[in-house]
């Protein structure tokens, strides 16, 4: 995605610098917060481990995944299989799309390489391509490598007569069979007068967007794999910016494609950096008050498509990060946004009413990308370089974990007013199991920054947590784990349960030692316990007494945890090692 300056903002005003936030730090950590935590959660939006996947530019999928099935890096297995082994019985989620899959053209005839440049002349954020079946095949043996995978795959609306639609969307249903988890039919189209792709008409209207996608949406009854419109895996609209999703559904979208639609896909991006400036700077991203604001937007068809949440499509949000048009150096590479941002940002929208979300990456020298492969020919098996919004995907996926095998219940804590506070710079939720009446996991964030402090343990929020909080049976072995790195500003030192991939170039994580990387621990929690994390980091305290990543598939490509206790109640975490594929 990658949108104009029409896309749509939060009104939060950001600190205006991190003097204040200092402050703010030396206040919370004063004494043991009491944390409130509900016997049982009031929201009944489910969600599953596999909740935040990953969102690939197809211009640039060459550059990840190689040019054919023969040329697959064995990192971007390891990467991804790490994953998966952490979203038990759920396949990893992958989208394939963006502006480029719009304005691409598939060519049946085109044997390898996947992917060939359409055009020299392009814009940097819309580079369409020539792309061929090889694309579904290598899209599907990546799929079964990292022990299970589900794509959304994009399909032009640019032009509704275009004959290719239902070719592509067959080819597709055909090599990835139960990999393919649906379609999104049109790519931000509240932006096509903007972006001029409707050059004849004056105003694109929302009835002409519903008259066009029945169009296209129709030849689908006709492909290579039969008619595809009876397996009711269609996504839309994909509106980013402009119209209101409410006024859409109620506008005829839903009464007219209720029987066809899987998904009702959304893409936002905070802020954008399309004209090398952008308004929000770190600031912004640690105030937790900014992160409710966000996931507010689109807020009434929200509430429309949570009041009936067995009639109606699921709600995905297909596309975001940080900023729209690749990110913003030195903002989006670091541990407080591309990291703690990602993670208080997925969770807020598992709380509000999401099913899904998706994390964009694009071509190497982004700032906001999940990871940086070698430089070189595409597969080339040199060093990759792991960026903080990778560490996002595997913290997420566990405070996620679920033991009912339905999926979990999240629910913000609101402490210390941070839902509206912007001063505060803590925040937390619960996460239940998937009838709400037992509490999982407790997530606990600590924003300060102590890049200024003479002692940064002064910035240390501790949260004390009831013993109602946890289950009866395992309150003597609570585990926590630490999302941690050596600074708000850091892009390498980042480190998940004491184990980090900096310095790694094969993504397979190891134990770290170093100072930030901060163990786990395992508590008593009989009569209560306190929590202490440091500034800045986010702790993952397993209420439920388990930390256990189920086993799947054949490859036992997933990890196990276990905790070791020393007489300080600080241990370190054993993360068994993955069986994927090493450098």
């Amino acid at each position: 995605m990658l949108s104009s300056s029409l896309q749509k903002f939060t009104t939060a005003t950001p600190f205006c610098s991190f003097v204040l936030a200092v402050s703010l730090a030396i206040f919370v950590s004063a004494d043991p917060l009491s944390i409130s935590v509900p016997s049982t959660a009031l929201g009944h939006n489910v969600v599953q481990p596999n909740f935040l996947g990953v969102s690939l530019e197809l211009s640039f999928m060459d550059e990840y995944f190689g040019n054919d099935a023969s040329t697959i890096p064995s990192t971007i297995i390891n990467y991804l299989s790490a994953i998966r082994g952490r979203t038990g019985n759920f396949p990893l989620r992958l989208r394939v799309g963006g502006n480029s899959m719009d304005s691409s053209v598939y060519v049946p005839e085109l044997a390898t390489p996947m992917l060939q440049n359409a055009t020299t002349a392009a814009n940097a954020n819309n580079q369409p391509v020539n792309y061929g079946p090889m694309l579904w095949k290598v899209m599907k043996k990546v799929a079964d490598d990292v022990g299970g995978a589900k794509y959304l795959i994009g399909l032009s609306l640019l032009d509704p007569n275009n004959p290719n639609v239902p070719v592509i969307a067959g080819a597709a249903e055909q090599t990835l069979e139960d990999a393919l988890d649906g379609y999104l039919l049109g790519n931000e189209p509240d932006l096509y007068t903007a972006h001029q792709q409707r050059p004849d008409i004056k105003n694109y209207t929302t009835d002409i967007y519903i008259n066009e996608f029945r169009t296209v949406a129709d030849r689908l009854a006709n492909t290579s794999a039969g008619n595809l419109l009876n397996l009711k895996n269609l996504g839309g609209p994909t509106v980013c910016c402009v119209w209101n999703l409410d006024v859409l559904l109620q506008g005829g979208y839903l009464a007219a494609f209720h029987g066809i639609l899987k998904y009702i896909s959304l893409q936002h991006y905070p802020q954008n950096n399309c004209f090398d400036h952008y308004q929000y700077g770190i600031p912004y991203y640690i105030q937790h008050a900014n992160v409710v604001g966000l996931t507010s937007w689109q807020s009434p068809a929200i509430a429309l498509l949570q009041s009936n949440t067995s009639a109606n499509p699921q709600l995905i949000m297909s596309e975001f990060n940080s900023a729209s048009c690749g990110g913003v150096p030195t903002i989006s590479d670091t541990f407080a946004v591309g990291t703690l941002w990602t993670v208080d940002y997925a969770l807020q929208m598992a709380a509000v009413g999401y099913s899904a979300a998706y994390l964009h990456t694009r071509e190497r020298g982004i700032s906001y990308n999940l990871f940086t492969p070698p430089d070189g020919p595409n597969g080339n098996p040199g060093n990759w370089v792991t960026n903080p919004p990778y560490y996002a995907l595997i913290a997420t996926a566990e405070a996620l974990q679920t033991t009912d095998g339905v999926g979990s219940v999240v629910v913000d804590l609101n402490i210390a007013n941070s839902k509206t506070d912007k001063k505060a710079t803590i925040a937390g939720y619960a996460v239940y199991d998937s009838r709400g009446s037992a509490v999982e996991q407790i997530v606990l964030f600590n924003y300060a920054n102590v890049s200024n402090l003479p002692d940064p343990s002064a910035a240390t929020a501790t949260f004390a947590l009831p013993a109602s909080a946890f289950s009866a049976m395992k309150k003597t072995e609570i585990p926590v784990k630490f999302l941690s790195a050596s600074g708000l500003t850091e892009k390498y030192n980042i480190a998940w349960g004491g184990q980090s991939l900096v310095g790694i170039g094969n993504g397979i994580f190891r134990d770290n030692n170093a100072t930030w990387a901060i163990p786990n621990q395992q508590l008593d929690c009989t009569n209560g316990c306190s929590v202490s994390v440091p500034a800045a980091a986010m702790a993952v305290v397993f209420a439920g007494g388990t930390n256990e990543i189920n086993n799947h598939g054949s490859q036992g490509n997933m990890a196990q945890s276990s905790f070791i206790v020393n007489p300080a109640l600080v241990a370190l975490g054993v993360i068994g090692s993955l069986s994927i594929i090493a450098l």
